[in-house]
């Protein structure tokens, strides 16, 4: 038997030397599959890093949004808790404020009250208030202006009784004779006169 090789040559051993290249030795494989995990562990662990990694640079750029809120908040707190102060502050001037004005109202009609019970030729020398008593001294030119001047403040209403004369005596003052008074009388509503005249 003949045979005929119609193949040109130098194709089988090329053929061959592809399948050498391709086909990986039995004593090989082992270290091949080892090396195969190898590097699928190694790409895994990578992978897992870097969602790990980028897990971290979200919650730190979370955790920064939040503390830049925080400092807002606790500097809205800060002037929340200045505005309290100034709000409690103001209504405690106002409540003084207030209270001043009721306590200046009894004294100030008082004064008015005495300044228009004034009678002509009469004048005065000193106002004191000790409690609810109040005393007036001054001068007058004659008897019926220091009693025109005590039927005007029992009339105003300003006095709880009548008034008391505590003094009168004639004087000289520059060749005329005047009468020198005191006058006491107790004051209606003593809780408003509280801080004198």
């Amino acid at each position: 038997m003949i045979r005929v090789n119609l193949l040109a040559p130098g194709t089988a051993p090329a053929a061959a030397a592809w399948r050498r290249l391709f086909v990986i030795p039995q004593e090989h494989r082992a270290a091949l599959v080892g090396l195969t995990m190898l590097v699928a562990t190694a790409a895994g662990v990578g992978a897992w890093w870097w969602s790990i990694d980028r897990e971290r640079r979200r919650v730190d750029a979370e955790i920064s949004v939040a503390e830049a809120a925080l400092t807002q908040l606790k500097e809205a707190s800060r002037l929340v808790e200045l505005a309290t102060a100034r709000e409690a502050d103001l209504r405690q001037r106002l409540s003084l404020i207030d209270r001043l004005r009721a306590t200046q109202r009894a004294p100030v009609q008082l004064l008015d009250t005495i300044s228009q019970s004034l009678a002509e030729g009469l004048w005065l020398l000193d106002l004191k208030q000790t409690g609810a008593v109040v005393q007036v001294e001054g001068r007058a030119m004659s008897l019926s202006a220091l009693t025109d001047f005590i039927d005007r403040l029992q009339v105003s209403g300003q006095f709880a009784r009548t008034l008391d004369i505590v003094t009168t005596s004639m004087e000289t003052v520059a060749a005329q004779s005047v009468v020198r008074f005191a006058i006491r009388g107790e004051v209606i509503a003593f809780s408003s006169f509280e801080g004198g005249l």
